[in-house]
């Protein structure tokens, strides 16, 4: 026999009514029983511990208060315990940490940041005080780091305030002179035709302090890379900042990794800080946002890239042992572009892979941005052109390596007869029966300079011959092992040793990764313009990624079984959940809520067999230019983001280079990535005599600072003329003397 009251839920006759200022009445048999406004915390909470004190199921409760099961089990526990007074000071969620605590927190902070294992020193200091009886309870590294992330901004809020504040004053001071010298020039003009003149320039002979002025020391390598001989000429009568002048000023700074993008110039301090220039001011945001773009309309951005590399390659002589790997660069702008694969979060994303090559000792060779179009494979053809372009080398002299991303048995066989490989292979997964292991030491850069670690790994290998239709290929197929991990590699280099295989593979991770992270701390993730075109047959042909003989077949996954597959993930997960609740509800012996449960399973079920007969019905692969146009996907131009990463390659071309300066002063090579990274950052004393700019650094207290910073500016005084555009043609450094 059914009841009535199976109808009305598991309460009976109680529901509830909301309007639309969140005001919620809670019926009993048609009377009321209970009111409270969502905003006020209280009646809310006092309203839980009523309806689950006269035993009302859980579910009905969350229902009407839109919360979850633990915050009625802790609310109606305060009740029990400490009443109606309990729920007034209740506070949902975790206990906040002690003020003690948190100030404790940032003090040994601020004398241990920047030291290795700060964090650790913090939480031992913590538990010390607790176990001496001054806190109540330690903190969890998550609590740890939820205090530093809230000092941190505030500290950076309340630099850009004082910086604000500066810039305020400094604006004042700059507009009281503009009206003093306005008033002395009217007042002593003759016959009233004296025009007040724009000061632009440092004042002759005269000495002023530059923030960040010790940016200027990398301008001596950016002239010896040709950077500012491949910037077009100004055409406009803006003669205040020439087009060289705002790309250099970018490039000094970035080196220093002051700004990363053209926006950072907003928010630089100092009103003098044009120094670097032999001007008082630096350009502004709004100026860079004017001129760029018509200078790089003039530049073939891909061009410039690849003569520079061979300009910087005469100077720094590159390894020929390159590696190659893609660099993902998320978009998160509103229109709709093509996917590309994320590894960190193994997802496909909206964005592009930026193909970075480096050398052997980590130096950035060349760069190329993908289209979105085609997969990492379909570039590193073209890269190979490029590098060889560069080395001036024939086919096969570079060695190439690559990751997975451009791994397949096709493609490695198409490439073996034109271009010398290692690359990790993607589909190994079985692993050969091996009773003998080589044992091959690995040497790898230790932090100090000169000094190195040895790895052992082991190796074995064997000859596999690989037939793609006709054409057929012999690899060498390398299986290295680190502890239990075992991973395959494929060479066609048949004439290098197993060691050296091995070696130049696993050099990868320090050489390139690391440069990875540096890299991105010049903002080579970063993107300048949101700039975007359509998809049209004739780009596509341009750039090689169709061939106009075969015309448009390029075939990708379809997209609309990817997105089924989603819906399938979470329908399964949502039946086994129902599935666990069915066995627990039949063992309890719940007769009438298996009744609803096993209704929702069927329910779910059906939903996931129209899902697999859907998915079933739907081409595998569809032509990627149709659905371009279907959906009118549009692409990301590239050139103005190509330039400023242009500027950004000098600029660590440039600080690589003072490194290797500077590397017999130090030990340590975090030591002497600190102290270049702090010298281009220093604030210097600019002046300026006839045709040269004497920058002059401050005393460095350090012995071992002092000693470098001198020896750093002895080798560029030996650099005589320069042409980068400035208003001056030599560079002239020095370290004051201790008064």
């Amino acid at each position: 026999m059914v009841y009535v009251q199976q109808f009305l839920g598991p309460n009976g006759l109680i529901y509830s009514t909301e309007d639309d200022e969140g005001n919620v009445k809670i019926l009993w048999g048609g009377r009321l029983y209970y009111s409270f406004n969502r905003n006020n915390l209280f009646s809310k909470y006092l309203g839980i511990a009523l309806l689950d004190s006269i035993k009302v199921v859980q579910e009905t409760i969350c229902e009407f208060f839109h919360v979850s099961r633990n915050t009625i089990t802790n609310v109606s526990r305060v009740y029990r315990e400490q009443g109606v007074d309990g729920l007034r000071n209740y506070k949902h969620g975790a206990a906040g940490i002690e003020e003690e605590i948190r100030t404790f927190v940032i003090k040994l902070y601020v004398e241990l940041e920047n030291t290795r294992g700060y964090q650790r020193k913090i939480l031992e200091a913590v538990e010390k005080k607790v176990q001496e009886g001054d806190f109540n309870k330690g903190i969890s590294r998550s609590a740890l780091h939820s205090i530093l992330r809230k000092y941190k901004a505030d500290r950076e809020k309340q630099k850009k305030n004082n910086l604000e504040e500066r810039k305020n004053r400094a604006r004042e001071v700059a507009d009281r002179e503009r009206r003093n010298k306005k008033k002395n020039e009217e007042k002593h003009a003759d016959n009233g035709n004296t025009q007040p003149e724009l000061i632009q320039e440092i004042p002759e002979g005269e000495e002023i302090c530059v923030e960040h002025g010790g940016a200027a020391a990398a301008a001596v390598f950016m002239d010896d890379y040709g950077l500012a001989t491949d910037i077009p000429d100004n055409t406009e009568e803006e003669n205040h900042y020439s087009n060289q002048e705002l790309a250099l000023t970018f490039a000094l700074l970035n080196a220093g990794e002051i700004v990363t993008v053209e926006q950072d110039f907003q928010h630089l301090a100092s009103y003098e800080m044009g120094g670097i220039l032999g001007k008082n001011k630096l350009p502004s945001l709004s100026l860079y946002r004017k001129r760029i773009p018509a200078i790089v309309d003039k530049m073939n951005m891909r061009e410039v890239l690849l003569e520079t590399a061979k300009q910087v390659k005469k100077k720094l002589a590159f390894s020929r042992v390159v590696y190659i790997d893609g660099h993902f660069m998320p978009y998160h702008g509103s229109s709709k572009t093509l996917h590309g694969y994320y590894p960190q979060k193994r997802l496909a994303m909206h964005g592009r892979e930026y193909f970075f090559v480096h050398e052997r000792n980590g130096l950035p060779v060349y760069a190329a941005i993908s289209d979105g179009y085609r997969k990492m494979r379909h570039y590193i053809v073209d890269i190979d052109e490029k590098l060889r372009e560069i080395y001036g080398a024939a086919e096969k002299e570079l060695l190439e390596i690559f990751d997975r991303g451009g791994y397949s048995k096709e493609f490695c066989v198409g490439i073996a007869e034109r271009i010398r490989f290692i690359c990790w292979r993607s589909d190994g997964r079985v692993v050969p029966k091996i009773k003998e292991w080589k044992e091959v030491v690995v040497e790898h850069q230790a932090n100090s300079y000169g000094e190195v670690k040895e790895r052992t790994f082991y190796a074995w290998e064997r000859t596999r011959e690989f037939q793609v239709e006709e054409k057929t290929a012999t690899f060498r197929e390398v299986w290295i092992r680190k502890g239990n991990k075992v991973s395959p590699a494929l060479t066609n280099d048949r004439e290098l040793p197993t060691e050296e295989v091995v070696r130049a593979l696993t050099r990868r991770w320090g050489a390139q990764e690391n440069m990875f992270k540096e890299l991105k701390g010049h903002g080579i993730d970063r993107i300048h313009s949101y700039g975007k075109e359509e998809y049209t047959e004739e780009f596509l042909y341009k750039q090689g990624l169709e061939d106009p003989h075969e015309g448009i077949i390029r075939e990708i996954a379809n997209p609309e079984i990817r997105a089924e597959n989603k819906k399938l993930t979470k329908l399964k997960a949502e039946k086994k959940k129902l599935a666990e609740k069915i066995l627990s509800l039949e063992k309890a012996g719940k007769k009438k809520e298996l009744i609803g449960v096993k209704r929702k399973y069927a329910g779910v079920k059906r939903r996931i067999n129209n899902l697999i007969d859907r998915r079933a019905s739907l081409p595998k692969k569809i032509n990627l230019f149709g659905r371009i146009q279907e959906e009118k996907i549009v692409r990301l131009c590239d050139e103005k983001k190509l330039f400023f990463d242009w500027l950004k390659m000098n600029a660590i071309w440039a600080k690589r280079e003072i490194m290797e300066i500077v590397k017999p002063c130090y030990q340590d090579l975090r030591d002497i990535n600190k102290f270049v990274k702090s010298i281009l950052n220093s604030r210097a004393y600019v002046r300026r005599k006839d045709d040269t700019l004497y920058v002059e650094f401050p005393f460095q207290r350090s012995k071992k600072r002092q000693n470098a910073l001198v020896l750093l500016c002895d080798f560029l005084n030996e650099h005589k003329d320069i042409d980068l555009g400035f208003d001056y043609h030599r560079l002239i450094f020095s370290v004051r003397e201790k008064h």
